[in-house]
């Protein structure tokens, strides 16, 4: 379902191989093979790699090496379309997300500027704002809405789309334990394959088959959370 091959990838301009990784290598000479339907959990400390991990999977960060195969289609210009809309991506403030003086009009944005009849896109925002609760906040401004509301309606915009793959970026992060509690439920119950950047590890051995472990923007382990985040040792030596 996705595949990474030997990626590096650069936020400096186009250079050679050695200069980029002399001055800014944020993905370095990363592999790994993530089936349908798991759910993997991204682990690193603040400046791992997480986000620009994500990013480069959304055709966002351009590659300086290797290659990403989303449902085995290979990650390019030509591909981008057809491969973005395979994925979701829920991001960490619900603030980037959410820029609609409505909630509805948020959930609608993506489906019209797809060409979705108007008649579909209103049926599927109204099961996507069900399925997750939130139908009651429709009519209301997202910046009205509290950060558990956000976060779940952030996501409606998101699953409104039917992505077959989910990016979540710190779905967790600054919210109060009900919240937390209500938005982990939430993700567990979907049926699709999840990425999950996350520095709650409670949260990722709850909802993760698997973690993958970052550190300067390598992948150091793969494996079962609950293995690896048992080995003090190495939790301490990957900067967790």
């Amino acid at each position: 379902m996705v595949r990474l091959v030997q990626v590096s990838a650069s936020y400096q301009p186009a250079a050679t191989t050695a200069s980029v990784a002399a001055t800014g290598c944020v993905l370095d000479n990363i592999s790994f093979h993530i089936e349908k339907g798991e759910s993997v959990a991204i682990i690193g400390a603040n400046g791992a790699g997480k986000t620009s991990l994500f990013l480069a999977l959304a055709g966002i960060l351009p590659l300086t090496h290797g290659a990403i195969f989303i449902d085995g289609i290979a990650l390019s210009k030509r591909a981008i379309k057809s491969i973005r809309r395979k994925i979701g991506f829920v991001f960490q403030n619900p603030d980037d997300q959410l820029f609609m003086s409505r909630v509805y009009d948020d959930i609608l944005f993506g489906l019209l500027n797809m060409g979705i009849s108007e008649e579909d896109a209103q049926s599927r925002a109204q099961e996507a704002l069900a399925k997750l609760g939130v139908g009651h906040l429709a009519g209301r401004s997202p910046f009205r809405l509290s950060g558990g509301e956000k976060r779940l309606c952030a996501l409606a915009a998101t699953l409104v789309m039917e992505p077959e793959i989910v990016f979540f970026d710190e779905p967790t992060a600054f919210l109060d334990p009900k919240s937390q509690r209500m938005a982990s439920a939430v993700i567990q119950a979907l049926p699709l394959t999840k990425l999950i950047a996350t520095h709650d590890l409670a949260f990722a051995r709850t909802l993760c088959d698997r973690a993958l472990i970052l550190r300067s923007g390598s992948l150091v382990a793969d494996g079962d959370p609950a293995t690896l985040f048992d080995d003090a040792e190495n939790m301490s030596r990957w900067g967790l």
